[in-house]
């Protein structure tokens, strides 16, 4: 059987240049789903050209939701795009049973693969991460996509497993988001030949490295508020522009308004702060993060002012 990268076959030379958008969760002020303001996310990046979206992943919160809040959010995800992007769902849990109900329930609302990242509270050792893997692939019901962040797993997911693991039937790719620009090109190569296994950048900062050395699209957390920027670089990386060396430092300079001197924990709530400026959702944010300040939202408002006048 040829091992399918999306539910509908979608080769690797097709996912050449994707941006994957990983969705933020609009939160409300009591702490539920802003359904509505969810739906105007989505209608948001796809507008600016967004080909992927990515929904309960780390910027979308997944940790502090329960499973039944993210089934809703696949729901309404899946409903509201309606095919006009692929869809990956978040399946990354510290219990296994409940990453085979979501991609299970993702999977049967419409999404197109999900994403698995390692559970984040026993260390692992390599042959227990290449099991994990393999079993959850084995449940999963489709195709399933590897997911590397040491910034939240405290752990890295080894080079030598990846490829071993690559070669499951239902295994279709991996979003590694280490920020090791090493890793990342030689992640790149060791796949050139491959035509069954999908490698994405989740490091924004290295997605050009990346991509030079044969990646196949990244997953911008700013793309959330600036989707026709993050699609830029991909078609013009793609394209074998120059130019794309301009684009690049633009992201990093937007991207920089929300990133720079704050930890993981922190950077959520400036991103949701941009949305709010950008009348796109409210900054509210699931516990235990905290909302950015109004002082703190005036200073993101004034660099990202500036950061956006770039040209």
């Amino acid at each position: 059987m040829t091992k399918l990268l999306t539910v509908h076959g979608r080769s690797r030379a097709q996912l050449r240049g994707i941006s994957i958008v990983p969705l933020l969760t609009p939160a409300t002020a009591a702490g539920e789903i802003d359904e509505t303001a969810l739906v105007r996310l989505v209608e948001h990046v796809i507008a600016g050209g967004t080909q992927g979206i990515m929904f309960c992943g780390t910027t979308g919160e997944f940790a502090s939701l329960t499973v039944a809040q993210r089934v809703r959010i696949g729901h309404l995800v899946t409903a509201a795009v309606r095919g006009r992007a692929l869809l990956f769902g978040g399946i990354g849990d510290t219990c296994p049973a409940h990453s085979v109900t979501l991609a299970r329930e993702f999977l049967a609302a419409g999404a197109d693969a999900v994403v698995a990242n390692l559970p984040s509270y026993y260390p692992l050792t390599p042959e227990m991460m290449e099991a994990y893997f393999s079993r959850l692939a084995d449940a999963a019901g489709g195709p399933m996509y590897l997911y590397n962040i040491p910034q939240t797993t405290k752990q890295s997911i080894p080079l030598d497993v990846v490829e071993r693991l690559s070669l499951h039937p239902r295994i279709a790719g991996i979003k590694d988001s280490e920020p090791d620009g090493t890793r990342q090109e030689e992640l790149a190569r060791r796949f050139l030949g491959r035509a069954d296994f999908a490698v994405v950048c989740g490091s924004v900062a290295l997605a050009s490295r990346a991509m030079r050395a044969g990646a196949d699209g990244f997953v911008p957390g700013g793309g959330n508020f600036a989707p026709s920027l993050m699609r830029e670089l991909m078609d013009r990386l793609v394209a074998g522009d120059p130019a794309a060396d301009a684009v690049q430092r633009r992201i990093d300079a937007v991207n920089a308004t929300y990133q720079k001197g704050r930890t993981i924990s922190q950077l959520f709530a400036a991103l949701k702060g941009i949305l709010e400026i950008k009348g796109l959702c409210g900054r509210h944010v699931f516990p235990p993060l905290l909302p950015v300040s109004d002082e703190e939202l005036g200073i993101i408002r004034r660099e990202l002012a500036v950061a956006e006048a770039m040209v």
